[in-house]
């Protein structure tokens, strides 16, 4: 209610309590309200606490700010943990890290996860994987619910990959 009503410093307040009691929506909320405001290194600090106490948002936004720092290794290491709590973005993003790095094997099925999970680009950067790799049947499948799911530009995206992979048959 505190940050609805536009007093930051009674939320911080609130969350900050929270999170000294072990809640991890307190140590969660207080690194989404930090990050607002500009205090990175206070929202990683919570976002950290949130992630040791089991948080799969805490770990995705962890990773994501470390991803923007520059820091690889950390940002795959909480994408992971928030893939393996069942965060679909995460595994998405896990996917497109370990697709940079050659993993490509690792990168397919982090990005099945995605689209087991019901995630559209997911679905369609597996589609991308499987075609590389000769598997069309595959592909058009993953295509086809990226193309069901996806919102704009990966519908869009997956409507093209389809075409184009009828087109070569």
């Amino acid at each position: 209610m505190y940050a609805e009503r536009g007093d930051f410093e009674g939320a911080e307040s609130i969350y900050r309590r929270a999170d000294e009691l072990g809640h991890v929506d307190g140590a969660f909320n207080l690194g989404v309200l930090r990050e607002h405001r500009s205090d990175l290194a206070g929202a990683e600090a919570a976002y950290r606490r949130a992630d040791q106490r089991g948080s799969a948002l805490a770990a995705l936004n962890l990773a994501v700010l470390l991803s923007q720092r520059g820091d690889r290794p950390g940002a795959e290491a909480a994408f992971r943990r928030a893939d393996e709590r069942g965060d679909g973005a995460a595994a998405l993003s896990l996917g497109g890290l370990l697709a940079q790095r050659g993993a490509l094997d690792g990168a397919e099925a982090a990005y099945r996860r995605a689209d087991e999970r019901g995630h559209a680009a997911g679905a369609f950067n597996l589609g991308v994987l499987l075609e590389e790799h000769g598997d069309l049947v595959g592909a058009e499948s993953a295509y086809r619910r990226a193309e069901e799911r996806g919102h704009g530009n990966v519908a869009k995206m997956a409507r093209t990959a389809l075409l184009e992979l009828w087109g070569r048959r």
